[in-house]
């Protein structure tokens, strides 16, 4: 196929995407298939759209042909001053072809335009002095992939003499040629190539969610499709800022649930098919998903330029938020980010920091008691009904822990994650001093504050006061941990509690320091330590 075509990658499909073990695995397939003679080795489905130049629009196929292509450069690099014969006809036949029009040489596969640069210095073979900086992942990829390609080139000559590399290489080249086979898919226009490849990976070729929804809205454009197709990179633009594979299902999930109401992962894609009907329901979400993902950004960077112009509050909620991750929580942050005021999200910002961690203390940030509510009032506050804080309060009234609920669930909390229990313990720490704003972040430098365990994880045999089922009741309760300045802990390790209560009674920290006051520490001293605390709770994160 790549003798007999000129191939593009359009610009709105993803980027080289192939790692290592896909790579090694198509190239030990040939091998496999060389070695048994077998009369052909099917590689897929390649499903094209033709287009007026003569090229063949991929659709489907692109990591496939790309790796093919790469190793065909891999095998013309190694033979060059070698066999001169086969690398012309190499690069003549099967990498490069001539465009008149323009009067130059040009390949025969062209990626999409993040990755066509560094591809294209791959297959031209050019020197190092002009090879791209690997700036994205896929150019990465791409440079681990011809890496591989030149290894294993050198692994199937290696046991034979230098004079029959030729005519081994030779016969892999005849072999892509005439038996690596592909059935080629010509589709005549953008809605009916993106519906085939919708139905291929029904049939089980694997794909993600996101690039289903995407060749949908693709399939559903119409003439419009150029513009989805904007809309929809400036988006994928915007998200990959987060650097997570997955932030784009998780993105789409969230943005339906502020749309729709509550839906699961799985029904992602069956949602989008339900509400995109033709190319104008197509322009209007795709539009939505490029301005959502901006707000979508912030509500993870406390540094993005959207807070400029709010109260310094709201960056100190999201940097909450994020330590938090309540991910039932993330469409509802996302409505109020979109759709509120800077005054009215700071006000929303605080209620909802406060709401999450008494729902982490009460452990109930996962039942679908909790996930309906927040998804229904996400949906709310995106389309208007909701829109003030008080409405807001009074809409999740119902899963909101009151005082004495979430007292008497702070009084016997256990917190094994060392960054939460700081949190909890550097909120509660300014509001026994009266600080304002007790819910936000002061700091998260573990150089400078410490997270210390008074009976210690190991307490070797300096704690006779605790039984072995006490210390390990007591161990992870919030009343056993303490704040202290990360260079008094480091000498205190399994000390026992005489040697710990003078470090404590030099402590700025006045939780910590009130501990000294005791005579001895005991499984009762962390209940009672613990009781305290929660009323102190109710303070920290107030309703």
């Amino acid at each position: 196929m790549l003798r007999h075509a000129r191939l593009a990658v359009p610009p709105n499909q993803r980027e080289y995407a192939w790692t290592d073990r896909e790579v090694t695995q198509l190239f030990h397939d040939f091998s496999k298939a060389i070695a048994d003679s077998e009369p052909g080795y099917f590689l897929g489905t390649i499903v094209t759209i033709p287009r007026p130049d003569g090229t063949l629009e991929v659709v489907d196929g692109q990591q496939r042909l790309a790796s093919t292509a790469i190793l065909l450069a891999a095998i013309r690099d190694y033979l060059i001053g070698k066999e001169d014969v086969l690398v012309e006809s190499i690069n003549n036949e099967f990498l490069t072809g001539i465009d008149r029009a323009k009067r130059s040489r040009v390949p025969k596969l062209r990626l999409n335009v993040d990755d066509n640069e560094l591809f294209g210095w791959i297959i031209a073979h050019s020197s190092d002095e002009s090879r791209p900086a690997e700036t994205k992942e896929s150019y990465t990829l791409l440079i681990r992939a011809y890496a591989a390609a030149k290894k294993h080139v050198r692994n199937v000559v290696s046991t034979l003499d230098v004079k029959d590399h030729g005519d081994l290489l030779n016969s892999w080249v005849s072999f892509i040629e005439h038996r690596a086979l592909v059935v080629l898919l010509r589709v005549p226009n953008d809605a009916n190539a993106y519906k085939m490849f919708e139905t291929l990976n029904d049939r089980g070729l694997r794909t993600s969610q996101a690039d289903l929804i995407k060749n949908f809205l693709f399939g559903r454009s119409g003439e419009r499709i150029l513009e989805v197709q904007n809309r929809w990179s400036h988006m994928r633009g915007t998200l990959e800022s987060l650097e997570d594979e997955n932030i784009t299902v998780d993105f789409l999930r969230h943005t339906l649930i502020a749309i729709r109401g509550y839906t699961r992962e799985s029904e992602v894609y069956d949602t989008v098919q339900e509400m995109v009907k033709g190319d104008q329901a197509a322009i209007t979400f795709a539009s939505t998903l490029e301005t959502l993902a901006n707000a979508y950004v912030a509500t993870f960077n406390p540094e993005h330029e959207k807070w400029n112009g709010y109260p310094d509050a709201s960056r100190r909620s999201i940097e909450v938020f994020n330590l938090l991750n309540i991910r039932p929580m993330r469409a509802l942050i996302l409505a109020v980010a979109a759709r509120y005021t800077p005054k009215e999200s700071t006000q929303s910002f605080q209620f909802l920091v406060s709401l999450g961690v008494r729902l982490l203390i009460a452990s109930s940030t996962r039942s679908s008691s909790v996930e309906l509510p927040l998804a229904g009032t996400a949906n709310d506050v995106f389309s208007g009904k909701i829109g003030t804080t008080a409405d807001l309060k009074n809409r999740l009234n119902d899963i909101t822990p009151t005082n004495e609920e979430f007292r008497l669930a702070f009084e016997s909390a256990r917190v094994s994650k060392a960054q939460l229990a700081r949190y909890y313990l550097r909120s509660l720490e300014m509001a026994a001093k009266e600080e304002s704003e007790p819910w936000f972040i002061p700091t998260e430098d573990r150089s400078i504050i410490n997270l210390e365990h008074i009976l210690p994880k190991k307490p070797e045999n300096n704690w006779p006061q605790f039984t072995g089922d006490e210390a390990a009741m007591s161990i992870n309760r919030l009343g056993n941990q303490a704040l202290l300045r990360a260079s008094d802990n480091s000498d205190l390790k399994s000390a026992s509690f005489s040697e710990k209560k003078i470090v404590y009674a030099e402590s700025p920290y006045a939780l910590t320091n009130q501990i000294a006051e005791l005579e001895d520490w005991s499984a009762a001293a962390v209940r009672s330590r613990q009781q305290t605390l929660s009323y102190l709770a109710l303070v920290a994160w107030p309703i």
